[in-house]
């Protein structure tokens, strides 16, 4: 039905154009990446180098949550199934980070040590980051959500201006230092 084909949406995004990509899997689409906006090459260069042949196209069981996206750009709230992703990507460690992630609300900010301890790690601060750092599906799953203990805003996929963006949409307080004086959801 799709036969191994990579697809993707264009989505205009703050900061410029994301995309999501999509594939067949379990003879259904679901969702592999969402690339950010890069002030490093257009989003076209960058799906042709990392999904070489992938196509512009859309899928109706896809459409509603790409719509969702949009409309988080614009100030609503994410609303999306899980079985639309494919995490399946991800090493097993990732994946509970990812799963945990997923559960901070909209507003809300964690450290990468309340993470940790979450999945019954408590010392995996740092793996959490680069777990994190590598997360396929960012803004689905909501990484820039997760801070630094001392509340700094810490790295993100996107860039730190992304990141500060994104956290200001949601309305959490970031000042101009980057510190985030919001109380992390506990």
């Amino acid at each position: 039905m799709f036969g191994g084909k990579s697809f993707y949406y264009i989505l205009p995004a703050p900061l410029g154009d994301g995309a999501v990509v999509w594939k067949g899997h379990d003879n259904k689409p679901a969702i592999i990446r969402i690339l950010l906006p890069s002030k490093h090459s257009s989003i076209h260069v960058r799906i042709a180098a990392d999904y070489p042949g992938a196509v512009e196209g859309s899928h109706g069981d896809l459409d509603a949550c790409v719509g969702s996206i949009l409309s988080f750009f614009e100030g609503d709230t994410l609303s999306f199934s899980l079985d639309l992703l494919n995490i399946e990507q991800c090493s097993p460690f990732q994946k509970k980070v990812l799963l945990e992630t997923i559960k901070i609300p909209r507003g809300r900010v964690v450290s990468y040590s309340y993470i940790a301890q979450n999945i019954d790690m408590k010392d995996a601060a740092r793996a959490v980051g680069s777990a994190l750092a590598r997360n396929p599906l960012p803004v689905l799953i909501p990484c820039h959500r997760v801070v630094r203990a001392d509340g700094r805003a810490g790295k993100f996929g996107g860039g730190t201006e992304m990141k500060r963006t994104l956290l200001l949409m949601e309305g959490v307080d970031v000042d101009n230092s980057g510190i985030i004086p919001t109380v992390f959801f506990r």
